[in-house]
């Protein structure tokens, strides 16, 4: 598959290792820009739009097996040899399959809050109930479909990033494929050790990455530095960017 991706590339920096940048559920390449615009002034970087997702096909299979290998074939497509990953939720989890599937093309993950570990199979049942009301409800504007999502108890933070990808009364990611995957989207059953250096951003105020998960991310990471970033939930680059910037420069260029 040929996934779609924007290359960000400085002459003075492309020696330094490539940084690619995947995006969590529901989200796009965009997502993640104000990290991407920080570390692109020192690497190289590609976002990436993961399969389903943004301008990416759109595919029936979804899990982790043939999301990571849809990344190494872009990395064999733009001729990288060697990477860092850095992934959000949902794309955290591609970098660490990524890990297991071809240890020696990953230098460094930075993996933001999500765990190595199986979710609860009800985390998002309020946000495809509010989709699927917009699509039943054949409303094409976004104040329209944010009015049936509000009515669904969904948070009006995750409305506005949700309506990012609502185009005149379509979703620009493929919902029946995400709904109908979801149940391998929370999952996780790999449990090989890679010993690469590995840094968790975690939310105070997130439980994605709970103390109980602590073991799962060291027995799989053994190298893995965990830091938590206070007054942050799960999008914790966006809540407390500042901070999140700081740990992911240290990480990088050390």
């Amino acid at each position: 598959m040929q996934l779609n991706y924007r290359l960000r590339i400085l002459k003075t920096v492309c020696q330094r290792t490539p940084v690619i940048i995947l995006h969590g559920l529901f989200g796009d390449l965009s997502n993640l820009g104000i990290i991407v615009k920080s570390i692109a002034q020192y690497c190289c970087v590609v976002q990436v739009d993961l399969r389903n997702h943004g301008r990416s096909p759109h595919e029936r299979s979804m899990n982790y097996s043939v999301m990571a290998q849809d990344i190494l074939d872009l990395l064999d497509r733009l001729l990288i040899n060697k990477c860092i990953i850095i992934g959000h939720s949902m794309g955290g989890k591609v970098a660490m399959k990524l890990c297991m599937l071809a240890p020696q093309r990953i230098s460094k993950i930075v993996v933001i809050d999500i765990a190595p570990i199986k979710y609860n199979a009800h985390n998002h049942d309020n946000i495809f109930h509010a989709i699927e009301r917009v699509n039943i409800s054949g409303v094409k504007n976004r104040n329209e479909a944010a009015h049936i999502m509000q009515q669904c108890c969904v948070d009006q933070t995750l409305i506005l990033f949700l309506l990012k990808s609502f185009r005149q009364g379509s979703w620009v990611f493929n919902f029946s494929s995400i709904r109908n995957n979801y149940i391998h989207i929370i999952d996780w059953n790999t449990y090989q050790t890679w010993w690469g250096p590995a840094l968790f951003i975690r939310g105070a105020s997130s439980s994605y990455i709970d103390d109980r998960y602590l073991h799962d991310i060291y027995h799989q990471f053994p190298q893995a530095h965990i830091c938590m970033i206070p007054n942050a939930g799960h999008w914790v680059h966006w809540d407390n960017s500042e901070h999140v910037l700081s740990k992911i420069h240290e990480f990088i260029i050390y």
